[in-house]
């Protein structure tokens, strides 16, 4: 049987050589830079009052995505920027380009009080405008003082990025710190290792095609490293380096690379569990709408099936899906894990595969991440209704009745087998049990 995603002696990811990215700046010159103080800075570096990143002639398209502003485009959604002037708002209407572009919220990475003699300088806030206008406006505003030319901690950088992942769920967004290069593409390029799956090298390649001095100092790239590594071995895989006892344990795993907002949707149910059985869904009605209600009922409507729903083959499913030999399913998901599998890329990357796939990834989750979670005596009170107090397996269990009931029934017989083996390790009499429940209505699940 071949590894999982993890590689090294101790079982835990190290970086492969092609996955590093590098540094625009020496270290000498970061050095420098960051022992000049910010007012020698503004005026040996920067140009002070006539800085070329906070002063630029307006229609120069090809360094102003938006007119009279330092700015590029990164991807459609993701404006990489100077900082904003107060004469953005005053002669530019920079509001309303704003609007025009669909830019729903700015995402501030300076500190108070940096670069002060640049441009115009700084507001008695100490930043170089007011965000209030932004927000009475519409737009969002979000601070994370960065230190110039410095990172963070990965720790640091995911709470960042998570922000960034759910501005972009309501619209497009601008990224900015002083010049919009060196903590702006580091932040980008993390989003982009945690929502897309690319490696340091990829983000940080892809940020600089579109803005190419993006990413500068030793340090910057030294934290997107970190974040990989982050990613890779403390919560972030789908299938954890060690076996776990308890769901909840797992749910705790990985919650923090999953947002708020998100960890409500999923509730007591691992994300895996609920986007391949969402996925799988949406890949044989025409519509599916469904919702977990106080962490342990399920709300399910279909629209009309899919074509493709009246040649499944029962055996076939049955052989297909039950295959006791997890070695091909371990190599599929060794090959997705290189192209960005995560648990923040769930969405993106499984849309497009099979759903047999996905059922099979599901399969190989519970059998590589967990021990036995139930024995005989305490499934069978449950499932005749004997025993009505949550268990810490119950809430997935019957999350996933719930949408096997609403699949053709041609693979009721091969999923009532899975579920059997995921719950308590063997068929015996369990499976017959949750596929004559899978045609009852269920008390604790409506």
């Amino acid at each position: 049987m071949p590894k999982l995603w993890f590689s090294g002696e101790n079982g835990g990811y190290q970086l492969e050589a092609d996955e590093k990215a590098s540094a625009t700046y020496s270290s000498i010159r970061t050095g420098i830079l960051s022992l000049t103080p910010g007012d020698q800075k503004c005026r040996l570096y920067c140009s002070g009052p006539r800085c070329r990143f906070c002063v630029v002639t307006p229609g120069k398209s090809e360094t102003q995505a938006i007119d009279g502003l330092y700015s590029t485009w990164i991807t459609s959604d993701i404006l990489a920027m100077a900082r904003l002037q107060e004469e953005h708002f005053e002669k530019m209407e920079i509001v309303e380009q704003f609007k025009i572009n669909k830019i729903q919220s700015v995402i501030n990475l300076q500190e108070s009080g940096e670069h002060s003699f640049c441009g115009s300088g700084n507001l008695a806030s100490g930043f170089s405008y007011d965000p209030e206008i932004l927000m009475k406006n519409g737009i969002y505003h979000y601070n994370f003082p960065l230190p110039d030319f410095q990172a963070c901690t990965s720790n640091r950088l995911l709470d960042i990025v998570k922000v960034v992942d759910f501005a972009l769920a309501n619209g497009k967004i601008a990224v900015h710190c002083h010049a919009g290069h060196g903590r702006t593409g580091m932040v980008i390029a993390a989003w982009m290792m945690f929502a897309l799956g690319m490696s340091p090298s990829q983000a940080v390649n892809t940020v600089r095609s579109r803005r190419a001095k993006a990413v500068q100092s030793k340090e910057q790239v030294e934290t997107l490293h970190k974040f990989r590594l982050q990613i890779r071995n403390n919560g972030g895989m789908i299938i954890p380096k060690q076996k776990m006892t308890f769901i909840s344990e797992y749910v705790s795993y990985n919650q923090k690379f999953i947002s708020k907002p998100e960890s409500r949707l999923y509730g007591k149910v691992p994300k895996i569990v609920y986007t391949a059985m969402r996925i799988t869904l949406q890949k044989m009605y025409s519509s599916v709408d469904f919702e977990i209600e106080d962490n342990y009922r399920l709300k399910i409507v279909c629209g009309s099936p899919l074509p493709e729903n009246k040649l499944f083959d029962e055996q076939l499913l049955d052989a297909q899906l039950n295959d006791e030999d997890h070695e091909k399913t371990h190599f599929w998901y060794l090959d997705q894990v290189k192209k960005g599998l995560s648990i923040s890329t769930i969405n993106r990357q499984l849309e497009n595969e099979d759903f047999r796939d996905i059922i099979r990834l599901v399969d190989l989750f519970f059998h590589s991440t967990f021990h036995q979670l139930t024995h005989k005596e305490e499934i069978f009170a449950v499932l005749q209704n004997l025993d009505r107090d949550e268990k810490d397996w119950s809430p997935t269990f019957w999350f996933l009745l719930s949408c096997i009931r609403v699949m053709p029934l041609p693979l009721h017989h091969a999923l009532s087998r899975l579920v059997a083996k995921w719950f308590f390790r063997s068929e015996m009499d369990l499976a017959s049990r949750i596929r004559t429940v899978l045609g009852l209505p269920v008390e604790s699940n409506e």
